[in-house]
């Protein structure tokens, strides 16, 4: 593989490719008595406990931008780490001291994908094996090659929130089981900052209200909805499902693919959304 347009510079000289990313921290003499007056605190952020979402990689040599609608992320907490390459959701552990930082043997769900998402699941795979260091400003975060070279650079995922339009992927259907057809994604959902819940049951309009507290919800049981007759029972069925999936959750959390998901008391899945286009 040739040279990358990045590289990584001597640890005498991190100061100069941290300020790139934000993370040089002036630091005054007379706070830091036995420190050099003339010589730059480097910032050292944090990696783990955060999600990362992929916005370019190495592909055949070249850093090029992650394709328009394909998620990769990365999540690392006490040794362990997963997220979305693109098409499975992956996990695997990892080793941090200092800057160094590398992964251990990757395990991963088998499903099949269309392009481009395989192939850049299998070229984000490939990079993360390599991967034995790391730079970071906070908010954004590069992993590099043994040579110093730029492999997989991340923006920090936005600060999740239930706010937006979202379609529905998956519904339970009251025996334990979430279920998604043809029909699913005629569900949709949108939240608004004053507490409202209004979308599509399949068929017909709905609308009524919501609390959050942290990661808990409570969707109001009072559910209005307009009163179109719809021709397949198999839609009327499934509207049916989704108020009372809506109506037994009781938490809610976005998981590194960007998806919304409702669970209930017990933390049976309810509800799972995507972002609307």
């Amino acid at each position: 593989m040739g040279k990358i347009h990045h590289k990584l510079a001597p640890l005498a000289a991190v100061a100069m490719s941290a300020m790139l990313f934000g993370g040089v921290a002036a630091q005054d003499a007379s706070t830091e008595p036995e420190a050099s007056s003339a010589e730059p605190i480097i910032g050292v952020f944090s990696i783990e406990n955060m999600n990362w979402l992929l916005t370019s990689q190495v592909v055949d040599g070249e850093m090029q931008p992650l394709p328009e609608g394909v998620t990769v992320s990365l999540y690392m907490q006490d040794g362990k780490a997963g997220g979305s390459s693109g098409c499975n959701s992956y996990f695997t552990t990892y080793q941090l001291d200092g800057f160094d930082l590398s992964f251990g043997e990757v395990g991963a769900t088998l499903m099949a994908c269309p392009e481009p998402a395989m192939g850049v699941e299998a070229a984000y795979l490939a990079n993360l094996a390599a991967v034995t260091a790391y730079q970071s400003g906070g908010i954004q975060m590069a992993l590099l090659d043994a040579n110093g070279d730029f492999l997989l650079e991340f923006d920090l995922a936005p600060e999740p929130s239930v706010i937006g339009s979202w379609v529905a992927q998956g519904i339970n259907d009251g025996n334990d089981a979430v279920q998604s057809t043809a029909l699913t994604p005629t569900v949709t959902a949108e939240f608004t900052l004053e507490g409202l819940l209004s979308g599509s049951d399949g068929c017909n309009r709905y609308a009524t209200t919501y609390e959050i507290d942290g990661d808990s919800i409570a969707i109001a049981p009072d559910i209005t909805s307009t009163l179109k007759m719809c021709v397949d029972p198999a839609i009327g069925e499934l509207s049916q499902q989704y108020y009372a999936a809506l109506t037994a959750a009781t938490t809610w959390a976005i998981d590194a693919g960007g998806a919304l998901e409702l669970r209930d008391a017990e933390g049976a899945l309810q509800v799972r959304y995507d972002r609307a286009e």
